[in-house]
């Protein structure tokens, strides 16, 4: 008889651990359930993989960052070093999922399954979304056709890179698109599909020796770019000690020209700024945008402005480049 697959999964709060006054209502307190009280409504998980659940933290994901994606890195390490392990599943809050994805995505180098999940309505909601993607992305961490393939997140039925993964509505159960790169899989009970073969993103494992250290990361700001600009706001993030910024900007990069010499000013002093776009599907390329790309200004390509403070961030903790950095990630999956 085979044995059948080990999944650990770790919990971190978010909505799906969340519960509210009644079935019906949209406000609820996040965080509020252990892993094993989700387990609990999930009936014919343990026929596909024997369960190992942990509780890591029980926080609204409003309130994870980079230093608790450090944590988390470390715990999925020490977990998928054990070669008994099959895959890793973390619950996770859907305000940051995208971010947590791609900052595993950077920093972890395992070959093994490591699958995102969460949801958009509590646990205590009419027709919680929370049990079913948690057993879809059991199903797909434990799936010998999940390995290699580098972070996933597994939502609503549906297999994204961790690297491109976005929240694209506030409260749809569909909430979760693809940015370059699309869809790679489906997840349905006992089946899952990938559209295409295995592969790591660009820069998997790049930035994995941040966890070897206990140094804290720098801190990007993000400026939102709104019309006749902010001066006051963004040289303020520069004031408050930031070490890289983020333009979220009109369209494909555009910014207000009395924008334009205080950036570069900021530039010029050494601090790196990667201009994104305020846009969902962020495309930002060299030549579209109002600031040129040369010395410490740098386009995001494909990424967001939230996905390019993450990979700004690792960047600068590793004294890596950034226009290198940008370059090789735009390299879809």
């Amino acid at each position: 008889m085979t044995a059948k697959p080990k999944v650990v999964i770790i919990g971190t709060g978010g909505t799906i651990a969340g519960r509210a006054a009644s079935a019906t209502d949209l406000a609820y307190d996040a965080a509020q359930l252990s892993v094993d009280e989700l387990l609990e409504a999930i009936p014919g998980l343990k026929d596909i993989a024997d369960i190992s659940a942990t509780n890591l933290f029980s926080l609204n994901s409003k309130d994870m960052g980079p230093g608790e994606w450090l944590q988390l890195a470390r715990r999925i390490e020490t977990c998928a070093e054990d070669q008994d392990t099959t895959g890793v599943v973390v619950t996770h809050g859907t305000d940051t999922l995208e971010e947590a994805a791609l900052f595993l995505e950077l920093t972890l180098r395992t070959q093994k399954p490591v699958v995102v999940t969460g949801s958009m309505r509590a646990a205590t909601a009419l027709s919680a979304d929370g049990p079913a993607n948690l057993y879809q992305a059991v199903q797909v961490s434990a799936s010998n056709q999940a390995i290699g393939r580098g972070v996933l997140a597994v939502l609503n039925g549906e297999i994204f890179s961790g690297a491109r993964v976005i929240k694209n509505h506030s409260i749809a159960t569909d909430a979760f698109k693809a940015s370059a790169g699309g869809l790679i899989g489906s997840a349905y009970s006992g089946h899952t599909f990938f559209f295409v073969p295995p592969g790591f993103s660009p820069l998997h494992g790049a930035f994995h020796r941040v966890l070897q250290n206990d140094q804290a990361l720098p801190q990007v700001g993000v400026h939102y770019v709104t019309a006749g600009g902010n001066e006051q706001a963004l040289v303020s993030l520069e004031a408050a000690g930031c070490q890289g910024l983020v333009l979220a900007a009109f369209g494909s990069g555009e910014i207000p020209e009395a924008l334009v010499p205080s950036a570069q000013a900021i530039a010029e002093r050494g601090i790196p700024i990667v201009v994104s776009s305020r846009v969902n599907h962020a495309v930002v390329l060299p030549d579209t945008m109002t600031l040129n790309e040369a010395g410490n200004v740098v386009a995001s390509r494909h990424l967001n402005p939230q996905k390019s403070a993450i990979l700004l961030t690792l960047t600068l903790a590793t004294g890596s480049d950034p226009r290198d950095v940008f370059t090789r990630a735009d390299i879809a999956k």
